[in-house]
């Protein structure tokens, strides 16, 4: 058995692991503290109004900025995910998000807001987001689905808890004081990303430069992770201990242990092959290399799950944008109308949490969460189109509530399951820019079917019709897997390179 395996299959370390479900309880407090930011913005957008005295358009830029930085700059985080790891990048980016929204405190004009808030605090808030999502992927296999769903359930609950804190910080200090407040409760993201590490057996080699007189004593694991050594890593060992007369480079290939003194060009699959002699890579190579980081994005596998998952994330949008609009146009008083959200609210966080369990017991397979959320997304959107009482609107909010929880958390497992955790945080960085880029075409939308024609009927019977193909895309999934007689649940997912 291989070291790769051997770590893999680690009672403490491993997949599925005692540290595997550490770390999914980690990202789920940094989720918790970073997705509080699109909770909290209406505070600061009419905290921005009264204190700075600018209109509602400049006042919305800051917040704006920071909820479509966070998709927007998906391919970004993803690139760096790849190219160094998802915890460096945590680090980095939980390090400056709370100094960022801090910073505000200082703020004289809605300028330095724009920069500091909307620009920088949301870029960070995606690296949190992406890197979050791949990390717990790269530590289940079995469970990934159910510590997915795990991780945006506590993410989820930041709805409850910030709103009415940040209303506390500014009733009583004052918009400033709500920034450095609100930037020093972020700060608590870093301790979380100190706790957090790769799965060993994804750790990049290590180059070791020994000198004359010393002995090669390092692995390339930390010292409260499991070593597994075979007969020719020990033997390397030995050799090496002697005392050596050049200077060596020696290469500790953690999969076979074995000793490989030529150059090494495969560990980064972003760094195109080394030459032997120090050549210089051709133009055709470097052509050659893009093609083969672009590849994933051609296909048929990344037209879907980007359509999927931008439908799902646009459509919840939509509904919280539209919901008292909705209930005021069927006049339902805004008093009752905020129960739709609560509804909409309790099913979204409770599927959030069941999801998972039921994909990873075999209840349910993932193509079969995914096409039936499509179902009864679409028939939701339908039922607020034809029908404006207050039941039927209290129950096409749970409805919706229902789909969306169910399948918010699906991401990562879909992604990793049709491209591998290789490149995985690459594709993830893109399918969540495709969102973002949705996400902002809300308003023109919106007011295409409002202003010009007078209701929001023509906009929900074409987002269920949306839903219907992608019912179709997903059943047609769902039977071509059963066709080439694949397992449906997610476990024992094949992690392509």
């Amino acid at each position: 058995m291989s070291i790769e395996e051997q770590l893999k299959r680690h009672p403490v370390f491993g997949l599925d692991s005692r540290q595997s479900w550490i770390t999914a309880a980690f990202c789920g407090a940094l989720l918790f503290l970073a997705l509080s930011t699109i909770s909290v913005s209406g505070v600061f957008f009419y905290g921005v109004v009264e204190t700075f005295g600018v209109n509602r358009e400049q006042a919305s830029w800051p917040v704006t900025l920071s909820g479509s930085m966070l998709p927007l700059a998906g391919p970004l985080t993803g690139v760096l995910c790849a190219r160094f790891s998802c915890r460096k990048v945590l680090l980095v980016c939980s390090f400056f998000t709370g100094i960022a929204v801090s910073l505000c405190y200082f703020a004289e004009s809605t300028h330095f807001i724009v920069v500091f808030f909307g620009i920088i605090h949301g870029t960070t808030l995606s690296g949190l987001y992406v890197a979050a999502n791949v990390l717990v992927a790269q530590h289940f296999e079995k469970r990934r689905t159910t510590a997915c769903s795990f991780m945006f359930t506590a993410g989820g609950l930041n709805t409850v808890v910030f709103p009415p804190l940040l209303e506390l910080f500014y009733s009583r200090y004052g918009i400033h004081a709500a920034f450095l407040l609100y930037g020093a409760i972020m700060m608590n993201a870093f301790p979380c990303c100190i706790a957090l590490r790769s799965p060993p057996w994804l750790d990049k080699p290590k180059l070791v430069v020994q000198k004359k007189g010393t002995a090669l004593d390092t692995v390339n694991y930390s010292s409260n992770r499991p070593i597994f050594r075979d007969s020719a890593s020990e033997e390397l060992h030995k050799q090496n201990s002697a005392e050596c007369t050049d200077e060596t480079h020696v290469f500790l290939e953690k999969i076979n242990g074995e000793e490989t003194s030529s150059s090494v060009g495969t560990s980064d699959k972003f760094v195109c092959s080394r030459h032997s002699g120090g050549s210089k890579p051709t133009g055709n190579n470097i052509v050659n290399c893009i093609k083969r980081e672009l590849a994933p994005f051609a296909t048929l596998s990344f037209l879907v799950s980007a359509m999927s998952f931008t439908v799902v994330n646009f459509g919840m949008a939509l509904y919280v944008l539209l919901s008292t609009d909705l209930a005021s146009d069927h006049g339902i008083e805004p008093s009752s109308a905020v129960y739709l959200l609560q509804a909409f609210s309790i099913s979204d966080i409770a599927f959030r949490a069941l999801s998972g369990i039921i994909i990873d017991s075999k209840i349910l397979s993932l193509e079969s969460v995914m096409l039936l959320g499509y179902l009864v997304q679409g028939a939701a959107f339908e039922l607020l189109a034809w029908f404006g009482s207050f039941p039927m609107m209290l129950t096409a909010s749970a409805l919706m509530g229902l789909t969306c929880g169910a399948r918010i958390a699906l991401q990562a497992p879909v992604i990793a399951k049709d491209f591998g955790l290789k490149r995985m945080p690459v594709v993830m960085g893109a399918v969540y820019f495709c969102i973002g880029v949705a996400l902002l075409l809300r308003p023109p939308i919106v007011g295409y079917f409002r202003d010009r024609h007078g209701s929001y009927n023509g906009l929900l019977h074409c987002t269920a019709a949306v839903n219907g193909v992608l019912l179709i895309v997903w059943t047609l999934k769902l039977l071509k897997r059963k066709k080439q007689g694949l397992p449906l649940g997610n476990g024992q997912l094949s992690e392509k390179t």
